[in-house]
């Protein structure tokens, strides 16, 4: 009786792809590929969202806007202080250069009647608030 043959190639074995074979060096091995880009493309989005977030924090705070004072408070309060601070009784005609900024140390001229004669006083803003001081009347 003879023995059993094994089944196969013929060559007592088979090839397994475990080991290579067919395509086992080919561009897309784990071997050839470039390192991954997902830490860029997080790192990327990370920046991306700081940066917003640092914009929108800087907008929220006022320092892209100017804002200006209002004209009309601007001479109420201007005549209010020169009657309340200084006794001066007859003021009329207060008039202070538009679109005055609000920014603390920012200093400029009204003019202002007092006693039918005109005046100039100073105004320098305080903070942003706005809060201001009005200057004596020469």
């Amino acid at each position: 009786m003879t023995p059993p043959q094994p089944t196969g190639t013929g060559f007592g074995g088979s090839f397994s792809s475990e080991y290579g074979g067919f395509g086992a060096f080919d561009d897309d091995s784990p071997a050839k590929r470039g390192k991954s880009r997902k830490p860029w493309i997080i790192s990327a989005v990370v920046v991306v969202v700081l940066a917003a977030a640092g914009g929108a924090a800087a907008w929220f705070s006022g320092m892209f806007t100017d804002e200006v004072l209002d004209q009309e408070s601007l001479h109420e309060g201007v005549a209010t202080v020169l009657q309340d601070s200084y006794g001066e009784h007859d003021v009329s005609n207060v008039s202070c250069p538009a679109d005055q900024k609000i920014a603390a140390g920012h200093t400029f001229n009204c003019t202002v009647d007092i006693a039918g004669e005109s005046k100039t006083v100073k105004i320098r803003i305080l903070n942003n608030e706005p809060e201001y001081e009005v200057g004596a009347p020469h």
